[in-house]
């Protein structure tokens, strides 16, 4: 996208975001940018939202499933802080495909909060597609063609029989050969996608860390990331002590961290390097997760 339309995007959403701001405490607003589109054309839908400092708000990624349009692209805003209240802002490119004369959306904004989540959505908006054909009226003129055209009279059953069978027999010796690399390859897919997500959260929680050292913040971090290491390695770490997490023998290595992050957690002593501590926690998931991925190409 050209640098000048991200700026007229980014005035338009902190203008409405301003409009909102003494209604209530947290807002989440959004809708289309044009008025119409064609069928393939880019176009672009806003969220916008601002909320207290304290709290974790996500925008949906690439992932989402936007229906009935297609994820093209979309630009992230930097949170600001202003007069008390955080913003963020995004702008996605989406396509649509579909011939409805008129069609909706609307997207959420996930309010992190430990192990539960709120989630809060754009009022419902809506787009109208513009034809490119003209509209056919009593009026139109029609061309007549009176030649002759061959065309079957009788749909041929036994052909398409044969050409299903063909096909199962295919996808049976397809799934012979291969079920067992395309089901690895589903299981990774899977695995990369949840841990992409993690990631992102989590260093976002990270450099809120090194801004805003308060134990609050670090307990959510840190219920989030035992959530996630529990799904990961099947292991119930949302439930478990730090003695017990290392009583693992692979998690010997988050003996430091995890102690330090406890005292700042449970001590509610504000610590400013402990965005440190989650950084070790961070490299020592994604060690995880490379395991993992060997694990499952080598069939285990």
């Amino acid at each position: 996208m050209r640098e000048g339309q991200g700026k007229g995007w980014l005035a338009i959403i902190v203008f409405v975001c301003t409009i909102h701001l003494n209604a209530q405490e947290i807002t989440v607003r959004g809708g289309f940018i044009e008025d119409s589109l064609l069928i393939g054309q880019d176009v672009n839908f806003w969220i916008a939202s601002s909320y207290p400092p304290d709290l974790e708000m996500v925008f949906p990624d690439s992932l989402y499933t936007f229906s009935p349009f297609e994820f093209s692209d979309k630009t992230y805003f930097p949170t600001k802080i202003k007069g008390g209240l955080a913003y963020d802002s995004t702008v996605y490119t989406i396509q649509s495909f579909e011939i409805d004369q008129v069609q909706y959306l609307k997207l959420p904004a996930i309010i992190l909060n430990g192990t539960d989540s709120i989630v809060m959505e754009t009022p419902l908006d809506s787009i109208f597609l513009t034809e490119l054909a003209p509209v056919v009226t009593d009026s139109t003129k029609l061309k007549t063609n009176l030649d002759y055209q061959a065309v079957d009279r009788q749909f041929n059953y036994p052909l398409m029989y044969y050409i299903l069978g063909g096909l199962a027999v295919l996808i049976i010796i397809l799934l012979l050969i291969f079920g067992k690399r395309i089901l690895k390859w589903l299981k990774l897919r899977r695995l990369r996608m949840q841990y992409e997500q993690f990631s992102e959260v989590f260093n976002s929680y990270i450099t809120k860390l090194k801004v805003d050292p308060e134990p609050e913040l670090a307990e959510r971090a840190l219920v989030f990331w035992k959530n996630y290491q529990q799904r990961l390695d099947k292991v119930p770490f949302s439930v478990m002590t730090t003695k017990e997490i290392l009583s693992y023998d692979f998690a010997k290595e988050l003996d430091k961290p995890l102690k330090s992050i406890d005292r700042v957690v449970y001590g509610k002593r504000v610590q400013e390097n402990v965005f440190q501590d989650f950084q070790q926690i961070d490299e020592f998931t994604q060690d995880r997760y490379s395991t993992k991925v060997e694990e499952i190409k080598d069939g285990k």
